[in-house]
Parts: C-alpha cells; structure tokens; sequence
C-alpha cells in the first residue's frame, strides 16, 4: 500500500476553521497515484499577502491566487518521493467556495 507524507504549514494569521491535518491527508491519499510506494507532499496555507507575492513572482499576476503548485522535478539518477508544494489561499479559496 502507499503511503503519503504530508508536511502541512498553517501560515496564516487565523487558523480556526480550516480542516485537520487528517483531512488533508485523507484527501491526499485519494488523489495521489497508488503506483508510488511512498510520496512527500507540502501544503501550505497562507494569506493573501504572501499568496499575491508569490503569484507575482513566479507567474508574473499581480494579485492572490487561490492555489499555487510547485512540482519537484527529481535531478537525473536520483531516486526521491517528493512531489512538491501546494500554496492555497485561505482567502480567495474561501471566497471562491461562496
């Protein structure tokens, strides 16, 4: 069976009212191919400042986003699990669900 490894970052300033850490990894495990023995993934949470900073900076918009995805792109002849890093925006994601 795979498994998943879930490193969750909750950077914003109020985090009362966001799922557990369980339902984050619940979620992952259903999405994340099963092929994979093992997998690492970073979520992380944050507010629209940071969202909108890392939006201009990597994808030139200047305004938040509701999610951001960074693959890992594994170096030639290295053997890794690590998938990548998601940034949601509590905010626009929030605000989307409206």
């Amino acid at each position: 069976m795979s498994q998943v490894i879930l490193d969750l970052q909750l950077a914003c300033e109020d985090n009362s009212g966001l799922p557990e850490e369980s339902q984050f990894q619940t979620w992952l495990n259903a999405v994340i191919p099963q092929f994979q023995e093992e997998s690492e993934v970073t979520i992380r949470v944050v507010d629209t400042a940071e969202s909108h900073s890392l939006n201009l900076t990597y994808r030139g918009k200047d305004k938040p986003t509701n999610v951001l995805s960074f693959p890992f792109e594994v170096p030639p002849g290295m053997e890794m699990s690590l998938l990548g890093d998601l940034v949601i925006c509590r905010q626009v994601v929030e605000k989307e669900a409206q």
